[in-house]
């Protein structure tokens, strides 16, 4: 079964936002600290304006009131109306450190060709994006716009990454830059499904710069949903470790990857989820903004053994409607 992209898939910090406000203010990591204490002592509200001092405002709040740092602090973009979610990361017992890979130090550059493919697509994309065109087409396991520029440069790169695979993988495991392995990253999640590709990608999803891991398990959630018989081939270890970290986009899109890895309902994958990832997957759940919340939601369904199909009307309706029916 396909679900539906969630928002949290196409939703980017960079992007514009039209009223400029703060819709929500969520947090994540926070057994056993006051949160409504941490809310109280933030100097911004929903439905303030939004301003570019919100991040440090925010941690000088979390230090105010624990006396430690907060993990991360994220200001997310875009809810239904245009506006911002900020999400707040606490070091309380349900934040747990995520081992990452050492940091390569190559001096590999991409292949000019991969550069303009990839510089000629993230510019389609953003263009789309900013007119209001999103839509993507969930089926081939791989970022596919329905805008028909965007779609061109996609394709295009598509096409480079099934004949290189080794230069994409060379790059994504030994260059120094990040941004070079970032690009590496999304680039291979175009490419086939090979073995090397996607023990490429496991393992990139330990990058020491978590804008590579967000590249990489965007990729493998991508893939998974394109092809769900590839969750076999995919261990769950990084994913329930890496939704337990403190940064947000590791929170988020680990989520997407477990989502579709526990489509399947194997008892041993619940059962760890629950017991491994349970207090992560309910912070996120219930978060009041639905796409961002929505593969939590779809995980804990499954875990409370909910039939699939009631689980996504369960995870698109009232929260607390979702919760009683989980137990919770």
């Amino acid at each position: 079964m396909h679900w539906p992209t969630p928002l949290l898939l196409f939703a980017l910090a960079t992007s514009m936002c039209a009223r400029n406000q703060i819709a929500y203010i969520e947090f994540f990591g926070y057994q056993g600290i006051d949160v409504d204490a941490v809310r109280k002592a933030l100097p911004f509200r929903e439905g303030d304006k939004f301003s570019k001092t919100i991040r440090e405002q925010a941690r000088a709040a979390v230090k105010r009131v624990t006396g430690r740092d907060a993990t991360d602090v994220a200001e997310v973009c875009c809810t239904n109306h245009g506006d911002y979610a900020v999400f707040i990361g606490l070091p309380g017992q349900s934040s747990r450190a995520f081992e990452l890979n050492p940091a390569p130090n190559g001096d590999i550059a991409p292949p000019p060709e991969l550069a303009t493919l990839y510089r000629k697509m993230n510019q389609t994309e953003d263009a789309a994006f900013k007119k209001g065109s999103h839509e993507e087409d969930e089926s081939p396991g791989y970022r596919l716009s329905k805008g028909p520029r965007a779609r061109a440069a996609e394709l295009a790169l598509r096409e480079y990454a099934l004949h290189h695979e080794d230069e994409i993988i060379n790059v994504l495991e030994s260059s120094g830059d990040a941004a070079r392995r970032s690009m590496a990253a999304d680039a291979l999640g175009y490419g086939a499904r090979t073995p090397r590709q996607m023990t490429a990608l496991e393992r990139a999803a330990r990058d020491p710069d978590s804008g590579v891991r967000n590249d990489t398990t965007r990729a493998l959630g991508e893939i998974l949903r394109g092809d769900p018989s590839v969750a076999s081939r995919i261990p769950p270890d990084t994913f329930i470790d890496m939704i337990r970290s403190g940064i947000w986009t590791d929170r988020n899109k680990s989520s997407s990857v477990l989502w579709p890895l526990s489509e399947s309902r194997d008892p041993q994958l619940l059962a760890r989820l629950k017991s491994e990832a349970g207090d992560a997957l309910l912070g996120m759940a219930r978060w009041r903004a639905e796409g961002w919340a929505f593969s939590a939601r779809i995980v804990l369904g499954r875990i409370a053994g909910i039939p699939e199909e009631r689980v996504l009307q369960l995870a698109t309706g009232p929260l607390d409607a979702f919760f009683s029916a989980i137990g919770r």
